[in-house]
C-alpha cells in the first residue's frame, strides 16, 4: 500500500509539473530550449553544436533558411556544412539558375574558385544572386574542397535578371544553323545595349530579359528544331522562363505576384524532382527563411521545405530544417544594375523572430533553439499567433545571431 501510496504522489507531483511547465509562456519556453553555440576557427562548439550536428548528420535532406547578406550567416553555414561532409552530404542546393549553377560548379572545382567567380561576375554582371558576396563565394569554395571528388552543385531557380548574355553566348557556343545564329547575335548586340540602359537608368526591367519583346525571343525557338540544337533550345527555355516569373513579379495587375511565386515555387520542385530522379542522395539545401519552412510558410505557400520534407517522409528518412537569422545589424542588398551592393539595417520583421530574439543570450553570444520539444503543444503555446505556430512546426532549430555585419562584395579582378 506504502508503494502505492508513494507512486500515487510521484505521479501527482509529475503532473503538477507539466502543468506549470505546459501554462509557462512562450518566452519561458524557448528560453529553457535555449543552447549556446559558437563558432572558432570555422568550427562549431558550445552545447548546441553536438545536438544541431547529430540531428543533420541522421537526415536525408538538411535546408538551412537564412537571411541573405549576412556575412556570419554564410561563416556559419561553411563550417555546419563542411561537418556534414563526412556523412555523405556532397550535394549543395541554392537560388541560382540551373545554368548559371552549373557554370559555377566548374569554376568551384578550380584551385582560384573566388577569383573565377568574381572574373565571370564582371563578365557576365548581375547573372549571380548571392555569391557575389565574398563571404558566400568563400563557403562555395570552401565546401566544394571538403566534398572532394563527389561534390555537386544545384541550382533550382530562375536565371538571374542579367543573366541574358550568358545564356546567349552560351546559346551560340552550340552547333546552331546559321538562321538561328544570326538572330542570336542580333540579340546579343541588342543585350549590349539593353545592360547599359539599365545601368544608366537603375531600372532593372531594362535588361534584355524583361524589356525585349516576346515575339523577339520566342521567335527563335521555332528555328532550333535539329535534334543537335536541343541544347541551345533548353537555354533558350530557361530565358522565356524566368523572363516569364520576372514579368509577373514586376506586373501591377492584381494576383500576378502570387502568381508568380507559384510558378517559381514549381520551378524549384521540378527541377529537384528532375535531378533526383530514383536515385537519392543526400541534400544541403540553402534558401531564404521563407522557402525552407515544413508545412505552409508565412505567405501561406507550400514551398520547397515542405517539398523535401514531404519526399523524406516516403522515402521512410527525414528532413531537418534550420533557420538563421542576424537581430540586428547590417546585410548587403542589391541596389540596381551595375551599382556596389549597398549595407542596409537588419530589421526583424516578424513578432515570432523578436521573440526569439528576446529568448536569446543577453552577453552577445549566439543562441541555438531547439524547437522540436514544442511542437506537441505548439497551438496552447503559440495561442492563436500563426507565425509563431508555423515558426516551431517549420522549423527544428533556430539559429540566432545578435548582430549581423553586411558582407562584402567580391572586387573585380
Amino acid at each position: 500500500m506504502f508503494v502505492r501510496l508513494a507512486l500515487l504522489a510521484a505521479t501527482l507531483a509529475l503532473s503538477v509539473v507539466d502543468v506549470a511547465v505546459a501554462d509557462s509562456g512562450p518566452l519561458d519556453k524557448l528560453k529553457a530550449h535555449r543552447l549556446a553555440i559558437t563558432l572558432d576557427n570555422g568550427v562549431l562548439t558550445g552545447p548546441g553544436a553536438a545536438p544541431l550536428l547529430e540531428a543533420s548528420r541522421q537526415a536525408q535532406y538538411v535546408l538551412l533558411g537564412e537571411d541573405h547578406g549576412v556575412a556570419e550567416i554564410a561563416q556559419f553555414s561553411s563550417a555546419y556544412f563542411n561537418a556534414l561532409t563526412p556523412v555523405g552530404f556532397t550535394t549543395l542546393v541554392t537560388e541560382n539558375g540551373a545554368v548559371v549553377t552549373g557554370a559555377l560548379e566548374g569554376m568551384l572545382k578550380r584551385q582560384d574558385a573566388v577569383a573565377a567567380i568574381a572574373r565571370f561576375n564582371a563578365t557576365y554582371p548581375d547573372s549571380i544572386a548571392f555569391y557575389t558576396m565574398r563571404e558566400e563565394a568563400e563557403m562555395l569554395a570552401g565546401f566544394a574542397v571538403t566534398a572532394g571528388p563527389r561534390f555537386q552543385y544545384w541550382g533550382i531557380d530562375q536565371e538571374f535578371l542579367g543573366s541574358s548574355k550568358y545564356l546567349i553566348t552560351s546559346m551560340l557556343a552550340q552547333p546552331v544553323n546559321p538562321a538561328a545564329r544570326a538572330k542570336l547575335e542580333a540579340l546579343l548586340q541588342m543585350e549590349a545595349v539593353a545592360y547599359r540602359k539599365a545601368v544608366d537608368t537603375g531600372n532593372p526591367l531594362a535588361y534584355l530579359m524583361l524589356s525585349a519583346s516576346t515575339e523577339e525571343l520566342a521567335s527563335l525557338g521555332p528555328l532550333l528544331a535539329d535534334p543537335k540544337e536541343q541544347i541551345a533550345l533548353s537555354l533558350l527555355d530557361a530565358l522565356l522562363e524566368s523572363r516569364a516569373i520576372y514579368q509577373k513579379s514586376a506586373s501591377r495587375v492584381p494576383g500576378d505576384r502570387d502568381l508568380s511565386n507559384r510558378m517559381r515555387l514549381a520551378l524549384f520542385k521540378r527541377t529537384l524532382a528532375s535531378r533526383l530522379g530514383a536515385q537519392e542522395q543526400k541534400l544541403l539545401v540553402k534558401v531564404g527563411a521563407n522557402h525552407a519552412y515544413k508545412g505552409t510558410n508565412p505567405l501561406n505557400n507550400r514551398d520547397i521545405g515542405n517539398f523535401l520534407a514531404e519526399r523524406a517522409e516516403g522515402l521512410g528518412k527525414t528532413s531537418l530544417h534550420v533557420i538563421v537569422l542576424a537581430a540586428k545589424g547590417k546585410q548587403l542588398r542589391f541596389t540596381g544594375p551595375g551599382k556596389p551592393h549597398q549595407a542596409a539595417l537588419i530589421e526583424l520583421d516578424s513578432p515570432a523572430f523578436k521573440l526569439l530574439n528576446s529568448a536569446g543570450a543577453t552577453d552577445g553570444s549566439w543562441s541555438l533553439f531547439d524547437l522540436r520539444p514544442l511542437r506537441s503543444g505548439s497551438r496552447k503555446l503559440a495561442a492563436g499567433d500563426i507565425e509563431l505556430f508555423n515558426l516551431i512546426n517549420g522549423y527544428d532549430f533556430a539559429l540566432i545571431i545578435p548582430e549581423g555585419s553586411a558582407s562584402a562584395q567580391l572586387a573585380t579582378p
